[in-house]
């Protein structure tokens, strides 16, 4: 069995984008509104604590979402083929072993198709993003205890008649196994793992 190794970390780059937007919306705050405190410019105090209130929400949403993927782990997930073909099936494997006791609302795995398009409005760019589920299974919320272990097997199938992966300037079609766990008051747990759906149809019987 192949393990996925071409791993878009969803989870973790939301984090790193926390943290960075929300460094320099804060720093960008402190820098205007401690002068502007200093020689009494309320104006400035205002706009300089605006930008650092925004700043602090940024770092508040990545230190809770890292605190979220503390409390879970590092569930593995398998694929049995990441190189695929329209219309063939391929396997998913979930083990995990629960180092903490957490509560869940919800377990996904999820195939998931995702359509990208950008467009230019006049000096604007413009990007939408659908997500169309095509395979979604679910395992149940619940106290789950430190040393407990789940242990899933899935078959999946990308569609006879769906699409193969396009990546061009600007339209993007991907393909990826999303787990999902949702904590309670915290931000959800994802992770997204890119497959390669070649424009080759599967023999039949694959």
């Amino acid at each position: 069995m192949q393990v996925q190794s071409n791993v878009k970390l969803s989870g973790r780059q939301g984090i790193y984008l926390g943290l960075f937007v929300g460094g320099i919306f804060a720093c960008c705050g402190l820098v205007s509104m401690l002068p502007a405190l200093a020689s009494r410019q309320w104006v400035g105090v205002l706009v300089g604590g605006v930008f650092f209130l925004v700043g602090m929400g940024f770092l508040g949403y990545a230190a809770t979402a890292y605190y979220g993927r503390v409390r879970i782990g590092s569930p593995q997930l398998t694929i049995s083929n990441t190189n695929l073909r329209v219309g063939e099936t391929f396997n998913v494997n979930l083990l995990h072993t629960f180092q903490r006791d957490v509560q869940l609302e919800k377990i996904l795995i999820q195939l998931l198709f995702r359509e990208t398009a950008t467009y230019q409005q006049g000096t604007d760019t413009r990007t939408v993003t659908h997500n169309d589920i095509i395979e979604n299974y679910e395992l149940p919320g619940g106290q789950y205890q430190a040393g407990q272990m789940i242990q899933q097997a899935y078959t999946m199938q990308i569609p006879p008649d769906g699409m193969h992966t396009v990546k061009v300037r600007r339209n993007q079609l991907q393909w990826f196994v999303r787990l999902e766990a949702g904590i309670p008051k915290l931000p959800d747990y994802v992770e997204e793992y890119e497959l390669a759906v070649l424009p080759e149809m599967a023999e039949m019987g694959n």
